[in-house]
């Protein structure tokens, strides 16, 4: 019988593996659940963990171990890392892809809804919700008389829209922006004609070009040495006054000095998921200030979607022991560009 071993703490099964989707891999084989361990999990009592359960797939999630190339060679039946979540990285170290482990994460499941939290903040920025909301609760006011010209709400039709970045998320998010019949301008190093045909884009050949076209950038690239700080000074400079700037992907993608500086300057609107320093802390710049919508980093699939995540993960199981070709294996090119 197909041993598995689930290596995730209490609150990200909870919060991905519905009572069905346990009940369903259990009847698929000799489950272990290790809720124990956690990150802080020392590479040999994790170790000790698997010696034990001896597991020929793991599935691992938020807050789990890292699988290291040690601990892999320790385990030679081992040959399915599934991640219910997306970053692989703090999971399986990449020498385990190396040395033939197969890994699979949620892929294409979560994409719609963390495309979704991008289209809401866009709107959201357009229609200077922070500004109105702040004014209707805060300060008991009406409409201003007379009206102040950068509070005027603007819509998302006929927009020139940017996209840095051209992953699953942002091919989601294009679709999405279809009905608002915008221009959408593409600066990835990952787009086939063949996408563009299907997704109605159009590229661009520097990330400077995107900014300086676009009425509204929104950031789908990873976390990359590359990507750090590309979003600087100069290239925010680029943009057209009245910009708007959305981050769902990560936070040290931009400049956050030169972020805040243009934003006291009044030049340019964001809509921000993702930080440098998380949590937020409560002194930082851009609390506070005017044009500037700011979220928790919950721009992830909501709780009502994720359990999407774990059915994926039991699918995949299904798929390994019947021998059919998985779904979002990574690759080592893959890996490594990934977040």
């Amino acid at each position: 019988m197909t041993r598995i071993l689930v290596a995730t703490p209490q609150d990200t099964l909870d919060a991905l593996m519905r009572k069905s989707e346990r009940e369903r891999l259990e009847s698929l084989g000799d489950v272990v659940w290790r809720t124990d361990l956690n990150r802080q999990t020392a590479e040999e009592a994790y170790g000790l963990a698997l010696a034990e359960a001896r597991p020929d797939i793991l599935v691992s999630g938020w807050a789990s171990p890292c699988l290291t190339g040690r601990l892999l060679q320790d385990n030679p039946q081992l040959k399915l890392a599934i991640n219910l979540t997306g970053e692989v990285k703090k999971y399986v170290a990449r020498e385990c892809l190396e040395q033939g482990l197969t890994v699979t994460n949620w892929g294409d499941v979560p994409a719609a809804s963390v495309a979704e939290a991008a289209l809401m903040m866009t709107l959201a920025s357009l229609r200077k919700v922070y500004h109105w909301q702040c004014e209707m609760h805060r300060n008991k006011a009406w409409r201003s008389d007379p009206p102040d010209p950068r509070w005027t709400p603007q819509g998302l039709f006929d927009k020139t829209v940017g996209l840095y970045g051209f992953g699953r998320i942002a091919r989601e998010y294009a679709l999405m922006l279809k009905p608002f019949n915008p221009r959408i301008l593409v600066f990835s190093g990952w787009i086939t004609p063949e996408d563009k045909t299907r997704y109605g884009v159009e590229t661009v050949d520097s990330l400077k070009a995107l900014f300086a076209q676009c009425d509204i950038v929104a950031i789908h690239t990873g976390n990359r040495p590359d990507t750090l700080h590309s979003v600087n000074a100069d290239i925010l400079a680029a943009m057209k006054d009245g910009g708007h700037l959305i981050n769902t992907a990560r936070g040290p993608i931009v400049d956050t000095d030169a972020l805040v500086a243009e934003l006291k300057h009044g030049r340019l609107f964001a809509a921000l998921d993702v930080f440098e320093e998380e949590p937020l802390p409560a002194d930082h710049p851009l609390r506070g200030l005017d044009g500037c919508l700011l979220f928790p980093h919950q721009g992830g699939p909501t709780q009502d979607y994720r359990f999407r995540c774990g059915v994926n993960a039991v699918d995949q199981v299904e798929r390994h022991i019947s021998g059919e070709p998985l779904k979002y294996r990574i690759a080592l090119d893959q890996y490594d560009r990934m977040t």
